[in-house]
């Protein structure tokens, strides 16, 4: 897909409230896709991917130093991303963050985690964040 059909996607989404509803039902990227395919858009992973790390670093500099850091820090260390990715509660990501020297709070997280919501799109840390159960 090119971008013009990717920006076209995310101009129907930004346009329909119908859709953004159904984007906050995605739970894996292969909904995600399934989703798209419905609504007319042929998206291929890579054109999820790029989608995804744009909402990455769109999220990414929405927070506030201390906790957009450790996410960058567990980002490009993949130990501790493959670690993150198995935390199942808010208090999993805190002692992460302890063991990488970062003091993280539930209302940290919480404030991530709608600036995830915030992002326009599919983003997998909206995934993430639903699947700790910090936003619907």
């Amino acid at each position: 897909m090119s971008s013009e059909s990717v920006q076209a996607f995310n101009d129907k989404v930004a346009a329909s409230p119908e859709l953004q509803a159904k984007l906050r039902a995605v739970t894996s990227p292969m909904d995600f896709l399934t989703l798209a395919k419905a609504e007319g858009f042929e998206l291929t992973m890579v054109d999820l991917q790029d989608m995804a790390q744009r909402a990455y670093q769109h999220w990414i500099k929405r927070l506030e130093p201390k906790v957009g850091g450790f996410f960058n820090q567990v980002r490009n260390t993949k130990a501790l991303d493959d670690q993150l990715k198995t935390c199942q509660v808010p208090a999993d990501v805190m002692s992460l963050a302890q063991q990488c020297g970062v003091e993280l709070s539930n209302t940290d997280l919480q404030q991530a985690a709608i600036a995830a919501e915030a992002v326009p799109g599919f983003s997998f840390e909206k995934l993430w964040f639903r699947g700790l159960g910090l936003i619907g």
